[in-house]
């Protein structure tokens, strides 16, 4: 069991500023706020190189998205960093088409952190006119690169489970589980959450993948940090989560990182 508190030394930098062409219903931007704003590449660059001599670790590479689901990465510049830094890079890319496809070849980030929505969420909270075979289809592009599979849980429980199988039909063994979070003063804020379901679908996803991990978005909700026990690791545990990995005879390692960082 690890607990992730990435921090300082693995900050996470939005490429875009606050800006997000896709303004899923979740978020409008307002997530994108609370990162490290680099809206220019030269920005994105000075600060790797500032925060290696800090002492840092590495960073996940992030922003908004197009209106077609893509962040757009300057992947110059990401060449550059894995080329004059040491830092473990974290890049999420949204959807992936195949330019960009080949330019991460080229750089060979240690990590890709893919969403994989599912229909639901297409159609709810990205409002993106895709399908999941169209994701699919983009995360084989680089299947060849170290892809760590991310899905929001909580609005089609059958769906989750269908698109674990999926991944795990695919030879993932690494999935990152979202909690699907009503934002105030979004259209999501509305929302309700299936607790029972969001834990059927851990439960799928536990009984599929070598590893598990309990993402940084989702409500803080003491029925689901009560299941902190059943990953490998969880994202900036709360004391209830603590308390249920400790009980449960769990001895937690504190890693500062992302947490698709082993």
């Amino acid at each position: 069991m690890d607990f992730y508190y990435p921090g300082k030394k693995f900050p996470a930098i939005s490429v875009t500023g606050t800006w997000c062409e896709l303004n899923c219903s979740h978020c409008q931007g307002r997530y994108l706020a609370s990162m490290v704003q680099a809206d220019l590449p030269e920005k994105v660059l000075a600060f790797c190189h500032t925060l290696e001599e800090r002492g840092g670790i590495g960073c996940l590479i992030s922003g908004g998205c197009d209106a077609m689901g893509r962040v757009p990465l300057p992947l110059e510049t990401l060449g550059e960093i894995r080329q004059s830094t040491g830092l473990i890079v974290n890049v999420h890319t949204g959807f992936i088409d195949p330019e960009t496809a080949e330019a991460l070849r080229d750089i060979q980030p240690q990590y890709i952190s893919f969403d994989v929505p599912t229909p639901t969420v297409l159609k709810r909270v990205y409002r993106l006119p895709l399908t999941q075979n169209e994701y699919m289809d983009s995360l084989s592009l680089v299947e060849d690169l170290t892809i760590v599979p991310h899905v929001m849980v909580g609005l089609n429980v059958e769906e989750e489970i269908r698109t674990f199988t999926l991944l795990s039909e695919r030879g993932m063994s690494t999935v990152v589980m979202l909690v699907c979070t009503p934002t105030p003063k979004t259209p999501s804020q509305t929302w309700t959450i299936s607790v029972d379901a969001v834990i059927e679908s851990f439960r799928s996803a536990r009984s599929l993948f070598a590893r598990v991990m309990l993402g940084c978005m989702r409500p803080r909700l003491r029925a689901i940090e009560e299941m902190a026990p059943l990953f490998d690791g969880i994202v900036v545990p709360t004391r209830i989560a603590r308390d249920a990995v400790r009980e449960a005879g769990q001895h937690p390692v504190v890693r500062e990182t992302c947490c698709v960082v082993p």
